[in-house]
């Protein structure tokens, strides 16, 4: 074996990132649970994928009965709206944490 694959190798066994994909841990929080989703994503995982997996972990979905309930989520005070943009281009390259509040808007009587 090389000694390129080696470096690799050593790295993947010590649970470093190969490839230059970067690790960002991720905290979620919603106001009526005492428990916040604690994840670690790439960073390139876009802000949807954030968004729908602290959904489930909340156990809330978008719906609509009389009113309109939508989530979303909050980031250092400011609503993310899209969802295609990855972490490493919200937080920037070198952050590596992350703080979100997941929010529900509720639209009055919009059916």
């Amino acid at each position: 074996m090389d000694t390129a694959g080696q470096s690799q190798m050593g790295a993947e066994q010590a649970g470093h990132p190969v490839v230059g994909h970067e690790v960002v841990t991720v905290t979620v929080s919603y106001l009526p649970s005492p428990n916040a989703f604690h994840h670690k994503y790439p960073d390139e995982t876009m802000i949807g994928t954030v968004r729908t997996d602290a959904m489930q972990f909340f156990g809330v979905s978008n719906h609509t009965d009389r009113d309109t309930h939508e989530f979303f989520l909050e980031f250092e005070g400011r609503r993310l709206t899209d969802m295609a943009e990855t972490l490493e281009r919200l937080l920037g390259r070198d952050r590596r944490e992350a703080h979100f509040h997941l929010i529900e808007q509720v639209t009055k009587g919009a059916m």
